[in-house]
């Protein structure tokens, strides 16, 4: 009895120290998917942490390990989504009541920028979500589209085709 014990410790030593390489090998992409979603590094920390332990609890019910790097993206980005929608909720109930206050320029022109930067992140805030999300691992963090669509869990064609629209319908919004 125990030598079984011994030996069940020793696999459980063993997948924890391999589960411990994989983060170390991961850590980088899962901060930045959940930086580039955020865009504050403190959230994106929290939601990598978020998304390791998550990993660690379930890493017995991934079927094959080599897709670790795809499925840990796969939750700090749905994590983070979770997070800035929670965030934008909780912004928008707590400031309804106050008063939208002109900032002050420095010229024409950094109003000029200032204001074409508000529309583009309007525009891309009133994309569905699917593009939007499609648009900011394409862009942002520079995935092809077969890496994208492993994240999101979509085919590589329908990363490329959401770019598209997501592209053309900014397009047209800021027009």
């Amino acid at each position: 009895m125990t030598g079984s014990c011994l030996s069940l410790e020793a696999e459980m030593v063993a997948a924890d120290a391999g589960f411990g390489q994989l983060v170390t090998e991961n850590q980088r992409r899962v901060f930045q998917i959940a930086y580039s979603v955020l865009g504050n590094s403190a959230d994106a920390e929290e939601v990598a942490q978020d998304t390791f332990l998550r990993a660690y609890q379930n890493f017995r019910w991934l079927r094959d390990a080599e897709k670790f790097s795809s499925w840990v993206n796969r939750i700090a980005f749905r994590l983070a989504l979770n997070r800035q929608r929670g965030t934008q909720r909780r912004l928008a109930r707590d400031t309804a009541w106050h008063a939208t206050v002109p900032e002050a320029t420095d010229g024409a022109q950094d109003a000029e920028n200032r204001m074409m930067l508000e529309e583009l992140r309007v525009a891309i805030n009133g994309l569905p979500e699917k593009l939007r999300g499609v648009l900011q691992l394409s862009l942002v963090e520079e995935m092809d589209a077969a890496s994208a669509g492993a994240v999101l869990g979509v085919p590589a064609g329908t990363v490329r085709s959401r770019l598209h629209t997501a592209r053309k319908l900014l397009l047209e919004a800021m027009k």
